[in-house]
């Protein structure tokens, strides 16, 4: 019996296309990535012909204390473009290669942190000086960030992890004490809440005289988070080989899902800023690991 491609009669027509054995001309990406790549050189060589075109789009504090790090950050970004779009053009050559977008609210978080933080620093939006300041609402929110993670990640790693693999249990309480290292940096190991005095040999080499570490490295701290947020970028990119690697040792869970390659481009931007850079950071952070802990409890227990 004829079950595909037979007309009334009984005879097989002609086969049908298979729409998902070749990529029509709009489906494929080859030519984008191509095209991105001569926009990145075309304004690489602008800014090396022109430098002040470059620090035209930083702010004036920026520019006065940071424009050889600018420079740095940018040719840096560019090569790695470069290399990517190149490896993209292998690995990912088609639109179905990308995976569907996560939850738009994550997307518009992000957007408008990006936006109104910029507006800040440019002068463009005007607001209350308890928003950005100095233990203000952003930096206190990151730090309750911090805190939540540590908690959530603690729990499922003494909790659920632990009868499902105990190397997934240990992974996870590894990750909550990087996260505990990360708020006791926010909130200068505690200097922020008692307001003890700077010991005098973190005085002179920290910028704002604080009891942290992150701040005696002010003068590269935006070429260390560039670093940073490529080396994260390179990794959701590379998410499939990671799974792959991590699936050996009972780690596969704790790669993100696939939608969050598209923090990507927020994350290489709000590397520009310190303060947006934790936030952004942050968001990604607390998202990630409530879908983590959602994940963990929907999983079977291990034999």
């Amino acid at each position: 019996m004829c079950f595909r491609h037979c007309s009334r009669g009984g005879r097989a027509g002609p086969p049908r296309p298979d729409l998902h054995s070749t990529p029509t001309r709009l489906e494929t990406l080859k030519l984008v990535y191509k095209l991105c790549a001569v926009a990145l050189a075309v304004v690489a060589l602008a800014v090396l012909l022109y430098p002040g075109l470059l620090l035209a789009l930083a702010d004036d504090a920026s520019v006065r204390v940071n424009a050889t790090n600018i420079r740095i950050s940018f040719f840096l970004f560019v090569v790695w473009a470069m290399v990517t779009l190149l490896r993209l053009s292998a690995t990912r050559p088609d639109v179905r290669d990308w995976p569907a977008p996560g939850p738009l609210w994550i997307g518009a978080v992000w957007l408008v942190l990006c936006v109104s933080y910029t507006g800040f620093e440019h002068g463009w939006f005007a607001f209350s000086p308890v928003v950005y300041e100095e233990d203000g609402v952003f930096e206190t929110a990151t730090a309750i960030v911090l805190l939540i993670c540590t908690a959530m990640l603690l729990v499922a790693g003494l909790g659920r992890a632990r009868r499902i693999d105990r190397r997934l249990s240990a992974a996870l309480v590894g990750l909550a004490v990087v996260c505990f290292l990360l708020l006791m940096e926010e909130i200068s190991w505690g200097q922020r809440i008692f307001g003890w005095a700077t010991p005098e040999t973190l005085e002179d080499l920290n910028a704002q005289n604080e009891t942290n570490l992150h701040n005696m490295f002010v003068g590269y701290n935006q070429v260390i988070r560039l670093v940073i947020a490529l080396l994260l970028s390179s990794a959701l990119l590379a998410r499939k080989a990671w799974e792959a690697a991590l699936s050996r040792i009972g780690l596969a869970r704790l790669v993100p899902p696939a939608g969050a390659i598209y923090f990507i481009p927020f994350l290489i931007y709000a590397h520009t800023y310190d303060e947006l850079f934790e936030e952004v950071v942050g968001v990604f952070l607390i998202v990630y690991v409530f879908n983590l802990y959602r994940r963990l409890a929907a999983a079977p227990r291990s034999a």
